[in-house]
């Protein structure tokens, strides 16, 4: 259903994750030729993936099931859903070049490489859900139906400790997400989502 392996990480919107504001900030040529060279180097680095899975899904004092079984606890969540049938589960990485070059700039003390790279990253990782969203919801709206807003474990008091089944259950390690001893996603650059859809 979803197809994220022609992501373009946008130019303004990795100015504006540096902090450079549009019209307002005045970028040197020698800055701006290091800005887009390395966004040419992040875009050959980035590998974007996405898995995903749906259900229809119940929703009661406080729990979402999934029709296989699969619960989700959090009043923000019962709230996000709340007349929804059906939601979709989703995960989505850039891989872990983008990564990995960031750390050797690092290591070699070239810091503003460094800085564009991971701004990069952060940016194409977002780019790849907002498409697989996009997708998403076009698919849906064929239907007659609406998507809710994309909402992550860690949110509101949707545990972090949550992103644990949460992955498991998605089949992420599929695409090569992990996560670390803080539930934390590895590579960083990944972003895992649910969405609820209800009838328009």
């Amino acid at each position: 259903m979803i197809n994220v392996s022609a992501i373009q990480i946008p130019y303004k919107a990795l100015l504006a994750r540096l902090g450079y504001l549009q019209a307002k900030t005045k970028i040197d040529k020698k800055t701006e030729i290091l800005i887009k060279e390395n966004l040419d180097l992040a875009q050959k680095l980035i590998k974007p993936k996405a898995v995903l899975a749906f259900d229809n899904i119940t929703v009661k004092n406080g729990i979402i099931e999934l029709e296989d079984g699969f619960k989700i606890e959090s009043s923000d969540i019962t709230k996000l859903l709340d007349g929804c049938f059906k939601a979709y589960c989703i995960a989505v990485t850039i891989g872990q070049a983008i990564e990995n070059k960031r750390n050797s700039f690092i290591d070699d003390k070239e810091t503003f490489k460094a800085l564009i790279l991971d701004a990069a990253g952060s940016v194409a990782a977002e780019e790849t859900i907002s498409i697989a969203y996009r997708q998403i919801e076009d698919f849906e709206k064929k239907n007659g139906n609406v998507l809710t807003k994309r909402y992550s474990p860690g949110y509101g008091n949707w545990k972090l400790e949550s992103q644990k089944d949460f992955l498991n259950w998605l089949g992420a390690d599929k695409i090569g997400i992990t996560l670390n001893d803080f539930f934390l996603m590895r590579p960083e650059k990944s972003v895992s989502a649910l969405i609820g859809v209800k009838r328009q």
